[in-house]
């Protein structure tokens, strides 16, 4: 693979960079170094300093913003380990409720049935108790009809016997009762 060369403006000097990387990165390595490089000469602007003392204070100011950037990777990992540790977590939890959904789901399923079996039972008790209460009407409207029947009868003996106590055959029946013992 062929390397890029790329050239770049570094604190007013024209510097060649040669890497696989892309132009377009190369450029902006180019331009933070170039940056770094007036940040320090604006910090020190009224002290006399060196081009090594520069070189070393930029070379410090990298090195800070890459350990802080590394040390913020490691904070990410961290938070991105227990990010993934509570999706482990929370997916052997909903595994579980998934479970004990599908469990109620179940007896759920179990209830509606036995709940439709009482049902139509009860809709066949109920139209037997219909049936026992028609014919419990209908015997109870007989017994009424006997009753009244009773009653009659029991006024037609009445008169009978008081017709019969009034009149002369009675003694002829005494008598005769008598007569047979």
């Amino acid at each position: 693979m062929e390397k890029n060369r790329v050239e770049v403006v570094i604190d007013g000097h024209i510097i060649t960079l040669v890497s696989d990387d892309k132009e377009s990165y190369l450029q902006k390595v180019g331009l933070y170094i170039d940056r770094k490089l007036a940040e320090v000469k604006a910090s020190m602007s009224n002290k006399p300093i060196t081009e090594h003392l520069r070189t070393l204070l930029i070379a410090v100011n990298i090195a800070d913003e890459y350990f802080k950037e590394q040390e913020k990777g490691k904070e990410l990992e961290r938070t991105h380990k227990a990010y993934v540790h509570e999706m482990g977590r929370m997916q052997e939890e909903n595994h579980m409720l998934s479970e004990k959904l599908h469990e109620m789901q179940a007896q759920l399923s179990y209830v509606r049935e036995q709940y439709i079996k009482e049902v139509g039972q009860l809709q066949e008790d109920s139209g037997e108790m219909s049936e026992l209460r028609q014919e419990a009407s209908r015997l109870a409207d007989a017994n009424r009809d006997l009753q009244e029947q009773l009653q009659y009868a029991r006024r037609e003996l009445e008169e009978y016997i008081s017709t019969f106590d009034s009149s002369e055959d009675r003694q002829n029946v005494v008598n005769f009762s008598a007569t047979q013992r």
